[in-house]
């Protein structure tokens, strides 16, 4: 006989990330949102209502938006996540001109020097780009091939 599923949440995590993200970004705490543990180490985030209607079903598989990877120390947002949680963050930006938006939206890393170090929101016009690492002049993107424009 199966066993049944249902949709949990670990409170402690999930205050975790919160730190985390307020302390990496300054995103502060967001009310009316959870975060899910998908597999090992990536994060997900549904809103409350939906949390409370399906935490009452059986859990069929995969449920809310990706945003990011979880650790410890740090948490790496998704291209998602950058862009869903990046606009109320304060701090750990860094702004691109045209040619080094094009290349890191490539996946390339770029030349960028900056006293930041670790993730960054990347940022091109005042449209938050994804998230990449910052350390010793050389910025890192994360863009997956999939997402990344394709030229003609």
């Amino acid at each position: 006989m199966s066993q049944t599923k249902t949709l949990a949440v670990d409170l402690e995590r999930e205050a975790h990330v919160w730190q985390l993200l307020s302390n990496q970004f300054g995103i502060p705490k967001l009310t009316g949102y959870r975060f899910l543990k998908s597999g090992r180490k990536r994060i997900r985030l549904i809103s409350e209502a939906a949390f409370n209607l399906l935490s009452e079903l059986p859990y069929t598989g995969t449920t809310g938006l990706y945003v990011g990877e979880y650790s410890p120390t740090a948490f790496r947002l998704s291209m998602d996540g950058a862009q869903l949680l990046g606009p109320y963050a304060t701090r750990q930006r860094v702004e691109l001109n045209n040619e080094q938006a094009e290349s890191w939206l490539q996946g390339e890393s770029v030349n960028y020097e900056d006293e930041q170090r670790g993730y960054v929101l990347v940022v091109h016009n005042n449209t938050i780009l994804g998230c990449g690492s910052l350390s010793y002049g050389t910025l890192r993107s994360f863009i997956p091939k999939i997402r990344r424009p394709k030229h003609t």
